[in-house]
């Protein structure tokens, strides 16, 4: 046994006259193993929360529509729709630069300026 816990038992056990001693050790171990237990709840408490927020968060996203593809034009837009020429798209921005150019089949504008691009198209 260590000479710790051999002393604390000998302090537990020794008889005074007032007992004094021995009621202040009991409530000073008392309050330690309070304690440890308030932190066990705690972190316990803090794993149920982390947990309980993930789950809030991977369910939020099963419920959130996708966005449309851009891949097929034909099932987002009718077919009646009347597409755009060229210049008419250009001209829907008026005194902005406004670049189309065809990438990988597709055409795509370009703006050099980020703010008119967030403006006008939006985060697809």
């Amino acid at each position: 046994m260590k000479p710790e816990k051999r002393l604390l038992l000998h302090d537990l056990l020794e008889d005074d006259d007032t007992g004094l001693r021995r009621q202040a050790i009991l409530l000073a171990g008392a309050r330690v193993l309070r304690r440890r237990r308030w932190r066990r709840q705690g972190i316990q408490a803090l794993a149920v929360v982390a947990l309980m927020s993930v789950m809030v968060f991977s369910a939020r996203n099963l419920f959130v529509p996708p966005r449309p593809s851009m891949a097929a034009p034909s099932a987002v837009f009718p077919s009646k729709t009347p597409y755009l020429t060229d210049d008419q798209l250009l001209a829907l921005f008026p005194n902005t630069p406004v670049g189309l150019a065809t990438v990988d089949g597709r055409k795509v504008l370009i703006f050099p300026r980020r703010s008119d691009q967030a403006r006008y198209v939006g985060r697809w």
